[in-house]
């Protein structure tokens, strides 16, 4: 075994309450440490094993020492909506480069702060350059939030230099013979990694059937000398996982080429080998250890999720993340590697680590149609009836789940929505029984409305329906407003009859109007009535979208980030989606919207899609809410008003959004003024709301408001311009605050019923 030096140049940023190292060649290599001392034992250990494992990791030219730049110049900004310089402060390190064709030499600047690096030709005007540069790398309105870091001092608190630059001599060891590598440690693989090929060998591990061809296809590239590693590519859904979980019970089962028979192997994910890593440096010594453990035992090392290892410690100028670490060992055939990944993800893994992506084979799977998925589910009950005490699945229960997930699969594909509604099934009430019995449609549908929260007479069309009663249920919620209640009564219908368009949402909505006329309202009660809670209801007040900036926040605006919208899609994905006063986002929410409304996903900032065809969104606009002039109490033509208050409404909208937006809405609804003549039913059922509260049910009190108390109310909280608001308001202050002041005079008050007249021209608690 040969030993060698070599040269590393470190950069050492001191944080004040600890330092951070990292080699300058490849910035990825980094460790922290609150003491400076271990933190440079820390990193010449670190760089030890890397070298040792691959002598390229880090390069260090002897002849040409860094230099080091301490920069300042100024970028132009918007701050608070005003044209501003900000002041940036960058600490630079420069290196000679010399030309293969030629003598000339030019410089390398590396920048740490902002993890990126150009060529000069010369150092004499390095801040003009750097100033131009930072302008086309970020955006105007990126500048602020993402800058700001930059503009402290490069000098500690204590006056010492933030930046320092040392040479580490590093010993390392290199040999041909891998039978020498004495620090692999066997125990490390089964930290972080799930041993497949032992859960394969039980009798009820997961299985991939009606796909043979596939499965061979993947054993026979395993099998080979040469681009042994596989990237299985297809939509969610498809299959991907269980034909390689396939492929792993075949190895385990010994009906494979002979060079695959009784090999391990191991399911990780970036986050498992990071768990529980305190430095940077850490999970790089970890990795290595698998590494090593994987070429000694010939296993294979298998990751779902393509996107999450390219996105674990790495980044997009520096690659040695976890894929930059494999990616050698890759091309060598040293390890054998399979993941997967969408077709909507490879343009993000192009962009950001190609290299990786080419060094693995693709393989393509295809969706199922619904004659294949149904003998997989029949397959996957054989399985499942040993598991759950003999529990049958039948011909119409099986056809009952491949009519629910032809539905509301969204945007995956078969067989995938039907294996998990199955399993959902079986784990439910699979185990109730004690004996053999017949898993029941209706079992399937109360699983499936569990799930979703969609109510059973939605889903099962034997159970009659009236579109009637549904009217009454709005109607009962929502005042005065027929055009909206019509709306979603119609939504509901088409759900029922399984008429929606699987491609889009359930629905996209609309609501114009002033406040307090119940947009709001009927937003929530279709939230209650199709998916069971108000709960169901997530709102985005758009005010705070208003800027691009912010605007990113709703799919994510950098590496890592979850955006807002796309994380609440992705845990419910039946819900109702409502976003508040629409007016006032951004233009850039207005592009996320058209892909929602007219594909049914959205795109996050990493390229990952997230489905949205289960969810109803509904949006609020104050558009033209000061209304046309003549309209009021006094008006003798009602009709006529409200024709009038809707086209002013409508003309609000097209004026404002585009037309390529508003074409995508399903419906644009006008929620019109209140008239007095509805001022009695807001007042009524504000009392109702008020008087059914667990103080006064818990006493078993009852309290009976008399007509003059209502008439009050009316008079006092109504407001043609505001709505609803101060009806809730009145009955607040003249009606629950009284209650409350008398039931603490009365505080052994029980089982009584109490009266609200007018005394004194105020509203009054007497007992009744």
């Amino acid at each position: 075994m040969a030993k060698e030096l070599r040269d590393v140049r470190v950069l050492c940023e001191d944080k004040n309450s600890f330092f951070a190292l990292r080699a300058l060649t490849n910035s990825a290599i980094t460790v922290i440490d609150n003491d400076k001392e271990k933190a440079f034992e820390r990193i010449d250990h670190l760089l030890s094993r890397l070298l040792q494992n691959d002598p390229t990791v880090v390069t260090y030219d002897r002849n040409s020492d860094p230099v080091v730049r301490h920069l300042k110049f100024s970028i132009p900004i918007i701050r608070f909506g005003v044209m501003d310089d900000l002041d940036i402060q960058l600490f630079a390190v420069c290196t000679r480069v010399v030309a293969k064709d030629n003598d000339s030499a030019r410089w390398s600047v590396f920048l740490p702060q902002v993890e990126r690096g150009i060529e000069v030709d010369d150092l004499k005007n390095l801040e003009l350059t750097l100033a131009e540069y930072f302008r086309s790398w970020f955006s105007l309105d990126a500048r602020v939030p993402y800058l700001l870091d930059f503009t402290e001092s490069l000098v500690t608190l204590e006056g010492n230099p933030r930046f320092e630059v040392f040479n580490r001599v590093i010993r390392f060891k290199v040999s041909d013979d891998k039978s020498e590598d004495t620090e692999v440690q066997p125990e490390t693989l089964s930290q972080v990694g799930d041993p497949l090929h032992l859960r394969m060998l039980r009798r009820d591990a997961p299985r991939a059937y009606r796909r043979n061809r596939k499965v061979s296809q993947l054993l026979s590239h395993l099998s080979e000398t040469a681009e042994r590693s596989v990237l299985l590519i297809g939509e969610a859904g498809c299959g991907k996982t269980s034909i390689f979980y396939e492929a792993v019970h075949r190895i385990a089962h010994k009906r494979t080429p002979e060079n695959l028979k009784k090999i391990p192997v191991w399911q990780v994910s970036g986050g498992r080998l990071l768990a529980g890593t305190r430095y940077l440096g850490e999970w790089q010594e970890r990795l290595l250890k698998v590494i090593s453990e994987l070429k000694e035992s010939g296993g294979i090392l298998y990751a779902d999720n393509l996107i999450e290892l390219l996105d674990t410690a790495g980044n997009e100028q520096h690659s040695q993340g976890i894929p930059g670490m494999l990616l050698p060992h890759i091309l060598s055939g040293d390890i054998v590697f399979v993941t997967e990944a969408r077709p909507d993800q490879l343009a993000h893994a192009e962009q950001t680590n190609p290299s990786f992506l080419r060094a693995l084979r693709s393989m393509p799977i295809d969706p199922m149609d619904l004659g294949e998925t149904d003998a997989v589910l029949e397959k996957t009950a054989i399985r499942l009836k040993r598991q759950y005490k003999n529990a049958n699945l039948p011909d119409p229960t099986r056809a009952r789940i491949l009519e629910l997930v032809g539905r509301f699969r969204g945007n995956m594909v078969l067989p995938g929505p039907g294996v998990e509604l199955l399993e959902r099934v079986f784990r439910t009430f699979g185990e109730h029984e004690s004996t053999e019995f017949d898993l029941s449609s209706e079992q399937v549908l109360a699983s499936y409305s569990s799930f979703t929260g969609l109510p059973i007479e939605l889903l099962d069309a034997s159970i009659p329906f009236s579109a009637e009663d549904v009217r009454e249920y709005f109607d009962d919620a929502v005042f005065a407003q027929p055009k909206a209640v019509t709306a979603v009564v119609d939504l509901i219908t088409c759900i029922r009859a399984g008429l929606n368009d699987p491609a889009r949402p359930l629905a996209s909505f609309l609501f114009l109007g002033p406040t307090g006329v119940g947009k709001t309202q009927t937003a929530l009660t279709l939230a209650e009535y199709l998916f069971g809670s108000r709960d169901r209801l997530v709102r985005f007040d758009m005010s705070e979208y208003q800027d691009q900036w912010t605007a990113g926040r709703l799919v994510g605006r950098f590496k890592g980030e979850v955006g807002e919208l796309v994380r609440k899609l992705r845990d419910q994905p039946f819900q109702v989606v409502l976003l508040d006063e629409i007016e006032k986002a951004h233009p850039l929410v207005f592009d996320y919207l058209l892909q929602v409304f007219g594909e049914g996903r959205l795109t996050d900032g990493t390229g990952r899609t997230v489905d949205a065809t289960n969810s109803v969104f509904i949006m609020t606009s104050n558009l033209g809410s000061g209304g046309p002039s003549g309209l009021g109490f006094g008006s003798a033509d009602v009709d006529a008003v409200k024709d009038k208050e809707a086209a002013h409404y409508m003309t609000a909208v097209e004026q404002y959004f585009r037309p390529e937006f508003v074409g995508r809405i399903d419906r644009v609804i006008p929620f019109l003024s209140l008239g007095g003549d509805t001022a009695k039913k807001l007042v009524e059922r504000a009392l109702e709301l008020a008087l059914t509260r667990d103080g006064l049910e818990r006493r078993k009190i009852t309290v009976d408001p008399h007509e003059d108390v209502i008439q009050f109310l009316i008079r006092t909280g109504f407001n043609e311009k505001y709505g609803a608001r101060p009806l809730q308001r009145a009955v607040e202050n003249f009606v629950t605050v009284p209650i409350a002041r008398y039931l603490n005079e009365n505080h052994n008050l029980r089982a009584a019923k109490l009266s609200i007249i007018m005394v004194d021209g105020l509203p009054t608690v007497v007992n009744a």
